[in-house]
């Protein structure tokens, strides 16, 4: 499974009985037996505080390349262990339960990595933030150490949370009081979001699918940023609300994922480890997408400063000194603090490291060459000691500037070059400096040795001669001799030392007057002419031999300021291009935050448009339709009293009609009958006009109906 992602799983330490995992943080009431790779209570001792496991520190500390930090925390019993084992394309990795007490306490880490392109991935597996016998302030301890450790922060819950249970998620909120950015103790929580790793919330035996507040199903990540995550809004903020606040604002990129459940059997999931084919082939498929999306975004853990990686040497120290912290309850993890002590301490164990390094590899380079005594020269056709000191000394810059450039300033990695230098070509004393200087003065001792021994052994037969000169010695036969001695020694005299004892030799020379006056064809003018030539020509050669050696060294402390020069040009030259960098992302985050918030506001913009709308519209048609039931109950009511007047003037009518009939007196009835019949038709019409503007046509149909009616009645024949 690595391989296909280009990962190869890698061993830390060489040892065969290194086990799986190992603790690297444990409560101060447990104990790591190295021996049975077990964890055992300390009797009588209460849990308090944390303590570091010197054995993974140190399989932390061998790793030299820039490390990612995958740490997995949550609730105990929710598939932690199982989940980082299979990102090692094992399932036994971390060590599984099945009871219900919790497997892992503190912080544990897998003894095998991934490996990729200089980058080693680390996976941290952590004990569950609400375990029996661990506090709110365990839980928050804990948390605050893994994410100051890690890169990627996976927060794994079992199904979807409901947005009430944030509350027992308080350690989150704890986060803003429990760690420091600077020195100084200001609070910014935008510096949180960038020394914070990346969250992904990962929602386990999740089987209901989200949706939003009108019931549309939505992808995980909007879930819970818009529904889990989502404050109350109320102007007292709750516990849930706080939480909701402290993951949102300090993380600097949140994520969501769902797995389903593993199986329904509960052999299957007592046996897990064990059970990968019998497994719900949609959980194997679910797991293994996650894995290749987590390994394939990881990111390299950051250092304090924009571009700066940490290896896993540097995390921990690191470690320690966050662990330092937490427990001291005077004192908070200060992120500024534990990376200057943790990068002083590197820098200084790296400068010892390459200090002994440069010994070995001297000796080594001086053993290969044929052993003291060496000659200094640089330019020398045979290896010499300051031949020798340049290849092995900007080797050892090389490896300083790769392990430091990464996470040191300008300033800081000048220094570190400085204190290796003075460590190394510096004047020797006490503190070990002068390395260099010392093994020179060890070569020049064995060169002086060596000459000494030499032209000891090349004078030994002259000497004898002159004891008992034979019969055809003379003074020419003692000067061939001498010139003889001299082109041997300089062909086999080795080291620095060579002029100086030949110097020495001459001086020598000189006080045998004595002895050279026994022999044929001594002149004394000639012997004082010869000698003193051979004693000025060494002079000479000796002065020349020291001359050079003060060139050399002025020549070497030169090449280091300019060493240092161009270094410390070139880091300024770095540092300068990533600050532009880091203004570069921070305006494209800028503009990437505004466009963001641009398009919520517009979103929101819309969705309010779109609710005033429909709001409008069913007040419109609400209106309406009390408009239309208005006009319709009008309408019925005109009709009816239409009706019921139409009605009544009949019936009066027909009444007016039976009394005119019987009236005897057919005048007089005739016009009270046209009065009473006006007044009705005037009255009803204005009644009708008055109170229904619309009635007028019922009105004068009941007015026409009268007149009719008086018509008829006028001109009915009388009967008396």
């Amino acid at each position: 499974m690595a391989a296909q992602r280009n990962l190869s799983v890698e061993s830390l330490g060489q040892s065969q009985s290194i086990p799986p995992s190992v603790p690297l943080v444990l409560p101060n009431n447990l104990e790591y037996d190295l021996g049975t790779h077990t964890v055992r209570r300390k009797p009588g001792v209460e849990r308090s505080s944390l303590t570091v496991v010197a054995e993974a520190m140190s399989l932390l500390a061998s790793i030299d390349d820039p490390v990612a930090v995958v740490a997995v925390t949550g609730p105990c019993r929710t598939g932690k262990s199982y989940m980082l084992s299979r990102m090692l394309g094992s399932s036994d990795a971390f060590q599984l339960g099945h009871s219900m007490e919790p497997e892992t306490f503190g912080i544990w880490m897998s003894t095998k990595v991934l490996t990729r392109d200089g980058l080693t991935v680390v996976l941290l597996d952590t004990e569950g933030i609400d375990a029996v016998d661990a506090e709110a302030r365990n839980d928050a301890s804990l948390l605050v150490l893994t994410i100051l450790t890690c890169s990627l922060l996976v927060f794994n819950t079992t199904s979807v949370p409901k947005q009430g249970q944030l509350e027992k998620l308080q350690c989150f909120a704890e986060l803003a009081e429990a760690v420091r950015i600077w020195k100084s103790g200001e609070m910014d929580h935008e510096e949180f979001s960038r020394h914070f790793p990346d969250l992904l919330w990962l929602l386990r035996d999740s089987t209901l699918i989200p949706t939003d507040e009108d019931g549309n199903p939505i992808d995980a990540r909007s879930y819970l940023t818009k529904r889990i995550l989502k404050e109350s809004g109320r102007f007292r903020p709750t516990p849930s609300d706080m939480v909701s606040r402290a993951i949102t604002s300090f993380f600097p990129s949140l994520d969501c994922r769902t797995l389903p459940p593993p199986s329904s059997d509960t052999t299957v999931m007592q046996n897990i480890e064990t059970s990968h084919d019998k497994l719900d082939p949609e959980f194997n498929q679910a797991m293994e997408d996650l894995v290749k999306d987590i390994l394939s975004s990881i990111k390299p853990k950051q250092g304090f400063g924009q571009g700066k990686t940490v290896t896993g040497r540097q995390l921990a120290g690191l470690v320690q000194q966050f662990v330092a912290a937490l427990n001291d309850p005077r004192a908070l993890p200060t992120l500024q603090t534990a990376w200057d002590a943790a990068l002083m301490t590197l820098v200084e164990d790296t400068v010892r490291e390459l200090q002994e390094r440069y010994v070995q590899e001297m000796r080594q380079g001086i053993q290969q060459a044929g052993g003291m005594p060496l000659e200094e020269d640089p330019n020398s056709s045979v290896p010499s000691m300051m031949s020798l000191h340049q290849a092995v000394f900007e080797g050892l810059l090389d490896t300083l500037k790769g392990r430091l450039h990464s996470f040191c300033e300008a300033a800081e990695m000048t220094q570190a070059v400085v204190d290796l230098t003075a460590r190394v070509n510096g004047t020797q004393d006490d503190s070990g400096c002068g390395i260099l200087s010392s093994l020179l003065s060890e070569n020049r001792s064995s060169s002086e040795s060596f000459c000494n021994q030499l032209i000891q052994n090349l004078y030994q037969p002259i000497s004898e001669k002159l004891a008992s000169p034979p019969d055809n010695y003379d003074i020419k036969a003692l000067e061939a001799d001498l010139a003889q001695l001299k082109a041997t020694y300089d062909e086999e005299a080795r080291g620095p030392c060579k002029h100086k004892v030949y110097l020495q030799f001459a001086e020598f020379l000189e006080g045998q007057k004595t002895t050279f006056s026994t022999i044929k064809g001594y002149q004394e003018e000639d012997y004082k002419l010869q000698e003193e030539t051979r004693r000025r020509e060494a002079e000479v050669a000796n002065l020349q031999e020291e001359r050079l050696q003060v060139e050399r060294q002025m020549a070497l402390s030169m090449k280091e300021q300019q060493d240092q020069v161009e270094m410390l040009m070139a880091e300024f030259g770095r540092e300068v291009q990533n600050l532009k960098e880091e203004e570069k992302e921070r305006r494209d985050a800028m503009l990437r935050n505004l466009q963001v918030q641009m398009e919520e506001k517009a979103q929101q913009n819309v969705a309010m448009l779109e609710d005033l709308s429909r709001r409008q519209e069913g007040m419109v048609q609400q209106q309406m339709e009390a408009m239309q039931q208005q006009q319709r109950q009008q309408m019925d009511g005109m009709m009816e009293m239409a009706k019921a007047i139409q009605e009544r003037n009949d019936k009066l009518a027909r009444d007016m009609q039976e009394q005119a009939q019987k009236a005897k007196s057919p005048g007089f009835l005739d016009n009270i009958l046209g009065s009473v019949v006006d007044i009705v038709k005037q009255g009803a019409s204005l009644f009708l006009m008055s109170k229904f503007p619309l009635a007028g046509a019922a009105a004068a149909v009941g007015a026409g109906a009268a007149q009719a009616v008086t018509s008829r009645t006028a001109k009915a024949p009388s009967t008396k």
